[in-house]
């Protein structure tokens, strides 16, 4: 009967050769020898807390009274212990063949971890591994506490461990065959690199975007980004395996200081990304309080015994992820572009950090949910973060082209509110070394400029240029009579009719005192400056009413400098005009002073 239920196939064979049908029946019956050994397996644990640290392995061999039995997975989180804890385990290995198995604490950060088997009453053989220790030192050099086993087919073997670390203690262990220990390990390792990778990437990216566009929230999140990833990577021991493998018992201190960094990183992040300094000042001035305690976070994670360290680490993370949920919430309300991704984003990472917390408290059972949670939490939330900045970016960037637009249709010199003070205020003196102070109208550096511009475009039209050089007639007696600030009224009234009836494409100067240019490109011929020229002697001419409402008029004199040919300068014309002028004042003068 039970050779019937083991192989259902067997009446089967019976319409078989006999030589086929013994090689089915050989095969079958090897099918279920290797089902029957089936992989090693833990029996037993039980635990035993040694708060004095004055047990040894020698006097605890033989003592399973001493020890309490661990029937749930959640009696094996311990949380934060500032003492040694034993495990008694009885593991077993198959009953076809020796076991070659791998016994591994599924929490990296067990700081010391010595494993201890019992053969015949005594100590027979003795394992170090742990985070603290360098990976030469330890058994096997995996980023996990673990030990190589060899089993005898059918050996039960009991294994006592020591367990210290001055961070949270989860006591989870499995027994793998080789195999699967090797197939366990690929897996481990693939999704980890990927999420080193990940991270990496996102912070070389927009370190590349910083140095492009020089927004320094582009280097924050970058920033960021990297001490969180060290942070991690230092949690799950894949860092002490590879890179630091070197600090140890300052591994912890290491790792308290990394989160605590990030979270201070992550506060300057969050309020330059939802510029709340703008949009909520309240909270503001409230994550600032909050960076001050993260950086003297930062100074007792230095001082601190590790376990105190590392239990700051803890209330400094959470309180970091809660007030920036809370702020980003805020600013989502209030509309702020990016807040909403941001929210979300964070809210991933609340998730992550609360479980890490929790899991470190002993609050929560450690398993493989509990143990990457941080880290599945922390990916998608850098992603979104990146997707928050792309979304900002582009909002920004509309802003600045549409500001951009305004300037040039207005023609003023403003700049746009995204860039810096120093080069709005740049952009401000240069614009104020082009113009004259008194009248608003070009100087001597902004005439050479568009001169500059309107040489280079007659060379592609061939128009003619021209050059009006303009001087009050009688302005001294002006500034005599009535004083310097009804001169410098007058002066700033003839600027106004000057700008006045200039056309679009003209550009007016003062070189100094009462002397005005005016600067005509894209012009069909003479006759349009003579044109230009008389209208201006009439606007001039104008009365002005000064301030103690007292009606004078100002006479001027004009000469003009035009060229066809385009050979002559800006310095050529000028003194083509200026001899005119001063023909024309000349003129006056005879005809004022003939009987």
């Amino acid at each position: 009967m039970l050779l019937r239920s083991s192989f259902p196939n067997i009446p089967l064979l019976c319409g078989l050769r006999p030589r086929l049908a013994a090689m089915v029946l050989l095969f079958s019956l090897a099918t279920v020898a290797m089902a029957s050994s089936g992989p090693p397996t833990i029996e037993s644990v039980a635990m035993l807390a040694d708060p004095g640290g004055q047990w040894r392995a020698t006097a605890l061999v033989g003592r399973e009274d001493a020890f309490r039995p661990l029937e749930t997975r959640a009696e094996q989180s311990i949380g934060y212990t500032d003492h040694p804890v034993w495990l008694r385990l009885r593991v077993s290995g198959g009953a076809h063949g020796a076991s070659e198995a791998v016994l591994r604490f599924v929490y990296p950060l067990l700081e010391h971890v010595s494993l201890y088997r019992v053969e015949k009453g005594a100590i027979a053989q003795a394992w170090q591994s742990g985070l603290a220790l360098a990976p030469e030192h330890r058994a096997l050099a995996h980023r996990l506490p673990a030990f190589p086993l060899n089993l005898e087919p059918g050996e039960t073997v009991t294994l006592l461990a020591r367990v210290e670390s001055a961070g949270s203690m989860a006591l989870g262990v499995e027994l793998l065959s080789l195999e699967a220990f090797r197939v366990a390990n690929d897996r481990e390792m693939f999704w980890l690199s990927a999420y080193v990778g990940l991270l990496v990437a996102l912070g070389l990216y927009n370190l590349l975007l910083f140095v492009g566009l020089q927004e320094r929230v582009f280097l924050l999140y970058a920033l960021f980004v990297g001490s969180f990833c060290v942070a991690v990577v230092t949690a799950n021991g894949l860092g002490p395996l590879l890179l630091w493998g070197g600090l140890g018992e300052a591994t912890a201190r290491f790792l308290a200081l990394c989160f605590t960094l990030s979270a201070a990183l992550g506060i300057l992040f969050a309020r330059q990304f939802l510029r709340t300094q703008y949009f909520a000042p309240r909270w503001h001035r409230g994550l600032r309080w909050l960076l001050l305690a993260c950086l003297a976070g930062m100074i007792g994670v230095g001082l601190l015994p590790r376990h105190l360290a590392l239990q700051l680490m803890d209330v400094v993370g959470l309180a970091t992820c809660l007030s920036l949920l809370a702020c980003a919430v805020t600013c989502a309300y209030r509309r702020v572009p990016g807040a909403r991704l941001f929210m979300l984003a964070w809210a991933f990472l609340l998730v992550g950090a609360s479980i890490f917390v929790l899991r470190n408290l002993g609050i929560i059972p450690s398993n493989a949910f509990t143990l990457y949670g941080i880290q599945a939490g922390s990916a998608l939330e850098m992603l979104l973060l990146s997707f928050a900045l792309a979304a900002r970016f582009n909002t920004l960037k509309r802003q600045r082209e549409k500001a951009q637009a305004q300037l040039v249709a207005s023609l003023k010199t403003q700049e746009s509110i995204l860039e810096k003070r120093v080069a709005e205020r740049t952009a401000e003196l240069e614009e104020m070394a082009r113009q004259d102070t008194l009248t608003g109208l070009l100087n001597r550096t902004g005439l050479a400029d568009r001169a500059a511009a309107a040489w280079g475009r007659r060379e592609k039209s061939g128009g003619p240029l021209a050059v009006l050089m303009l001087d009050l007639d009688d302005f001294k007696p002006i500034n005599d009579r009535f004083g310097h600030a009804s001169g410098d009224s007058v002066i700033q009234v003839i600027a106004g009719r000057l700008r006045h009836q200039i056309r679009q494409h003209d550009h007016c100067a003062r070189l100094g005192g009462d002397e005005f240019l005016v600067l005509c490109e894209d012009l069909s011929g003479l006759e349009e400056v003579e044109a230009l020229k008389r209208r201006l002697e009439a606007a001039i001419r104008q009365p002005i009413r000064l301030s103690d409402d007292t009606a004078i008029r100002v006479g001027v004199s004009i000469g003009i400098g035009f060229d066809d040919s385009r050979t002559l300068d800006l310095e050529a014309l000028m003194q083509r005009a200026d001899a005119a002028m001063y023909a024309r004042k000349r003129h006056r003068q005879r005809r004022s002073t003939s009987p």
